[in-house]
């Protein structure tokens, strides 16, 4: 551990040292866009056919002892697969795998190299300000291989004069506490934000226990969770800044036994150390905005199971370069260039693994009379040497009426994603003949809009069609002598339809809000793995057909009430669909006051969760918490 630490510091200091400036950031219009968010909650924005949708601090600031996966799940259409609270947490789009999703902080993956995902428990929803969420083809301009969709933690400067401290703690249900505390100050030319997370949990629950028919309670489930961010941001003229960022975080958490092998001397557990590093340029002109990015990512984990210990540390340096030029009457060009290089050395690996990836691509953004809009996307990767088959994509958006908010859209792309370093090298169940997987997608989609966000009344229907075909799809499976590996399964159809409904109104001085999205997905095997396949047309496993999000929300002088409903239908559990999990539905309530006094501000929260107390489970034998409350208070100061 000590020899650990060490290679983080100095990985650390070389990357201060040494760090050239590389890669990128968003376009112009990302960055207006996300201006416009800090007023507005939740909503879907189109870009040239591409979707995206934005949730922002207004909702962020009632969950500031939770993680992303419980924002992901209550606020988005993205199914978020638990194996119990505290515990590993993975999303899912549109019925693809969590290996087809990349979470990125402010345009930088953080997804592990070995597995190609991140644990979204593992993410506290304090260390960022607002989340950014695109779909499908809108990925393709980022990165390749994200078939489902990007999660971007974005964190912005307030470039006011100001001293804004917010310290919070929580106390919740099953032993559980959460600090918060934040310092943002600066002005004009230097901003500086520090932020802060503590919490730790005996995640002793009861629970029914389906096997023994007994009332019992979770063991060896404890976990800890600290983290610490440090950005900083200089204007260094009219059009250049400087942007510094460092987020390190230390995780330990307990895995409990499933509830079929019950033991009390059970010892299962996962330790994470990660330190992120960041620098930026960004260089803005009449006609041109130009970014270079460069990121370190150092990731240690031990895990361990019983008395024996298996260490995985990895370094990933990550650069991007974007440029986006207006210069051109109704045209928008979007350059860039990405350089990725990753090293890992595994316990679990013969030697030390190491990946080099090169992407290029350029945006072409065509905008008739603001009618009719086209987006062109051409990409192509290479990954140690090799060159990976050219990925396009193509948006158009339609505007039919002048006087109607009314858009339509539609994009279609071809994708391509390499095998994770774990499908190729884990030993002793890696399989270095794994092909890369290919998608084919194409989503249509309709946006209506009324009113305007700020005004006193506003409404957002979405409806959403999409159709996505993977050949040679990644799969750990079962095998004869009862291991899992890796194969490549032929074709994977995944399609499905996604709407929406979102009504702001604001009357006598009271905020009302109620949003709500539903998704229907099919996610299906279409090619026989042998004769006689009994999953050929069957639903992936874990891959529930309907989900359904509902939040209605209210605020006045002071108060606020929030209850948020959320629908999972039932769960396969076996590749042919003979075994599955029943469907659920979870009721939260949020209660809160905001106490003002001049500078100073108090608040008291009150989190209701499973109000009706649901016994249920999202993985088979892992056991959820029932009714649980969550206790807040937060002291705010502003000057």
């Amino acid at each position: 551990m000590a020899r650990n630490a060490t290679h983080t510091r100095v990985g650390f200091l070389l990357f201060l040292i040494f760090q050239s400036c590389i890669l990128f950031s968003q376009n112009l219009k990302d960055t207006v866009h996300l201006s416009q968010v800090e007023v507005t909650g939740s909503f879907t924005l189109r870009n040239q056919g591409f979707k995206k949708v934005l949730i922002d601090s207004t909702i962020l600031v009632q969950y500031l002892s939770a993680d992303l996966s419980t924002i992901l799940s209550q606020y988005s259409t993205v199914f978020v697969k638990s194996y119990g609270n505290g515990s590993l947490a993975t999303p899912s789009f549109r019925g693809t795998s969590a290996n087809h999703t990349q979470v990125e902080w402010n345009g930088i993956s953080i997804n592990s190299p070995m597995l190609g995902q991140t644990d979204l428990a593992q993410v506290p929803v304090s260390q960022f300000e607002s989340l950014e969420i695109l779909y499908g083809a809108a990925t393709v301009a980022k990165t390749s291989g994200a078939f489902g969709g990007i999660i971007n933690l974005v964190s912005n400067p307030d470039w006011n004069n100001r001293v804004d401290l917010m310290l919070a703690q929580t106390f919740a249900s099953f032993n559980s506490y959460t600090t918060n505390a934040s310092l943002a100050l600066g002005n004009r030319m230097i901003q500086s934000i520090t932020k802060f997370n503590y919490s730790n949990a005996l995640n002793n629950f009861p629970y029914n226990n389906d096997q023994t028919k007994a009332r019992e309670k979770l063991v060896n489930g404890v976990y800890v969770l600290d983290g610490i961010t440090q950005e900083a941001f200089f204007r260094l003229s009219k059009k250049d800044v400087l942007t510094t960022r460092i987020w390190y975080s230390d995780n330990s958490h307990q895995i409990p036994p499933i509830t079929t092998n019950i033991s009390n001397v059970h010892k299962e557990e996962i330790k994470d150390r990660v330190l992120r590093s960041m620098i930026e340029w960004r260089r803005s002109g009449e006609k041109y905005f130009f970014t270079v990015r460069s990121s370190l990512v150092d990731q240690f984990m031990r895990y361990t199971l019983q008395e024996q210990s298996w260490n995985h540390h990895s370094y990933s340096w990550a650069n991007r370069v974007r440029l986006v030029y207006s210069g051109i009457k109704n045209f928008i060009i979007k350059p860039g260039l990405d350089f990725n290089s990753d090293w890992v050395i595994s316990d679990s690996y013969n030697g030390v693994k190491t990946r080099k990836t090169i992407g290029a691509f350029s945006e072409f953004n065509y905008d008739l009379k603001k009618i009719l809009q086209f987006s062109l996307v051409l990409r192509q990767d290479m990954i140690d040497g090799k060159f990976l088959p050219f990925i396009p994509a193509l948006g158009i958006e339609y505007k039919p009426f002048r006087n109607i908010n009314l858009t339509v859209s539609t994009n279609l792309c071809r994708n391509y994603r390499f095998p994770t370093l774990n499908d190729l090298y884990f030993e002793p169940y890696g399989n270095p003949d794994l092909k890369p997987e290919t998608d084919y997608a194409v989503e249509g989609d309709m946006v209506y809009n009324f009113g305007k966000k700020d005004d006193g009344f506003f409404v957002e229907t979405t409806l959403t069609s999409y159709y996505s075909k993977i050949i040679n799809q990644i799969l750990w499976l079962p095998t004869a002598s009862g291991s899992y590996k890796p194969i490549n399964i032929s074709e994977v159809h995944a399609r499905g339809l996604e709407a929406g409904l979102n009504l702001a109104w604001t009357i006598y001085r009271f905020r009302l809000s109620f949003n709500n999205s539903w998704n229907y997905c099919r996610s299906t095997n279409e090619n026989p793995l042998f004769p006689g396949d009994s999953t050929m047309g069957k639903q992936l496993i874990y891959t529930p057909v309907n989900t359904f999000n509902s939040t209605l929300a209210i605020s006045g002088f002071g108060f606020y009430v929030s209850s948020v409903f959320s629908y999972i239908s039932e769960r396969y559990t076996s590749p042919d669909n003979s075994t599955y999990m029943p469907g659920y539905y979870l009721s939260n309530i949020i209660l809160g006051k905001n106490f003002h006094l001049k500078k100073f501000m108090l608040s008291l929260q009150l989190n209701l969760n499973n109000l009706f107390d649901l016994d249920y489970q999202s993985i088979v034998n892992r056991p959820m918490p029932g009714r649980n409350y969550a206790l807040t208070l937060k002291f705010n100061f502003r000057k």
